[in-house]
């Protein structure tokens, strides 16, 4: 084992020994205060089953309350789009509050999107850079960046605002824990924090490092020279050399739920997973065994990090709600029945291609209702005022069978000939 290894698990063991000494502490657990929102990847799927649960956590007035927004990939794009949202239709110093207060949340957030997932800004990367992206993958990177600045615009991560905040996860690839980009700081507890990170980084980047996912984009290269970080914990004889060139891939390689910023500091965690469902399956050809192998260690991840969830919320460490893009939902709840959550809604494509309005519309339903039943069965959540249909002509389950039947597809969908209905 290299020396590097060696000090990463001392590291590593030392940071959770605290966090399950901080865990098991009641006093802690008094400490803690404020709420934070979870947004998991899952490309354009994710950010709009998340939009229609801050749809309905808006008119139940728990977004206006809410401290800390926390997302990888998909909900990385969603969760910018809010802040782009506020920071442009506020009125001058007025609160996230008071704005929620204020604004119709369908019209200045919710409608406006639709036209960001109707662009395609996954294809024109890839065939742009296809027959060199294996050896220069920053160059469609780039393109990728340039594409979420046309929706973000320019503004650097000093620009969002104070409260709340909007920390945007990534995988740091050189040291293998999570990266954070945020008003308040740039980088990992490995590594340590970019000096004046939030000044020199802009919000498209940080949404695009959030987001490459693997092996479509490669990772997005920091570059920096020695004593640009601070903080950083490792202090092998390599540090400076590894710091010279960290690498970050999508934020769903490390935590795809994205509660890592969120479980040791807040009293109220609320999670919000767009996964697809784990398929079981047995015959399969040479390629699809080796993706099959990464599926199986990602799920087990993930398993791991909903089991550190729910069991801190069990032991009162934390009060965690929890909704999810399939299962959890009992057959009678307000919404699309289970069956066609599974069969259909569960199999949509994950990609940041061109979503139709009838997928918009489908995923927003499905969005509100799953958070609306989560809260339903937890005491003491609001359940007023009333839910209704986001989209009530798309609550027919026959035709949202018929209007998705090709939406699982990543290449021969209607989207490409116009078609959809």
């Amino acid at each position: 084992m290299k020396s590097s290894d060696v000090e990463l698990e001392r590291l590593r063991v030392q940071r959770e020994a605290r966090r399950a000494e901080r865990a098991a502490d009641p006093a802690h657990a008094e400490q803690r205060e404020g709420r934070a929102l979870c947004l998991s990847g899952g490309g354009y799927r994710a950010a709009l089953f998340h939009l229609g649960a801050l749809l309905r956590l808006h008119e139940t007035g728990l977004l206006a309350g809410t401290t800390m927004f926390s997302s990888v990939s998909g909900g990385s794009i969603v969760s910018a789009w809010l802040a782009c949202r506020y920071l442009d239709t506020r009125r001058e110093d007025e609160s996230f509050a008071a704005w929620n207060d204020r604004i119709d949340f369908r019209a200045v957030v919710v409608e406006p999107f639709r036209d960001v997932v109707a662009r395609d800004i996954r294809t024109l990367p890839v065939l742009a850079t296809v027959a060199y992206n294996w050896l220069w993958p920053s160059h469609r990177i780039a393109l990728l960046e340039r594409r979420y600045a046309q929706v973000f615009g320019e503004r650097s991560l000093d620009r969002l605002p104070e409260t709340p905040a909007f920390v945007f996860c990534a995988t740091d690839l050189t040291f293998g824990v999570n990266w954070e980009f945020s008003r308040r700081r740039v980088g990992d507890y490995l590594a340590g924090y970019l000096r004046d990170g939030a000044r020199r980084v802009g919000l498209a980047c940080a949404v695009a490092a959030s987001s490459c996912f693997p092996p479509v984009f490669g990772p997005v290269r920091f570059d920096t020279a020695p004593g640009d970080y601070q903080r950083g914990d490792y202090r092998g004889d390599d540090g400076e050399a590894l710091r010279q060139r960290i690498e970050l891939s999508d934020g769903g390689v490390y935590d795809n739920l994205a509660t890592e910023p969120t479980l040791r500091r807040y009293r109220e965690v609320l999670v919000s997973d767009a996964g697809g469902p784990f398929v079981f399956e047995s015959r399969r050809w040479w390629l699809r065994q080796l993706m099959r192998y990464t599926q199986v260690i990602g799920n087990q991840a993930e398993a791991l990090r909903k089991r550190l969830f729910f069991g801190q919320a069990a032991t009162g460490s934390l009060i965690g709600v929890y909704w999810g893009l399939s299962g959890g939902r009992d057959g009678g709840a307000d919404g699309y029945s289970p069956a066609l959550v599974a069969e259909v809604i569960g199999r949509i494509r994950t990609d940041l291609d061109r979503f139709l309005d009838v997928e918009f519309e489908v995923l927003v339903n499905h969005g509100y209702f799953s958070s609306l039943d989560a809260m339903t069965r937890h005491n003491g959540w609001p359940a007023s005022p009333a839910a209704a249909w986001p989209y009530p002509q798309r609550a027919d389950e026959g035709r949202v069978r018929h209007w998705l039947r090709h939406s699982h597809k990543r290449v021969l969908h209607p989207r490409w000939w116009g078609g959809g209905e």
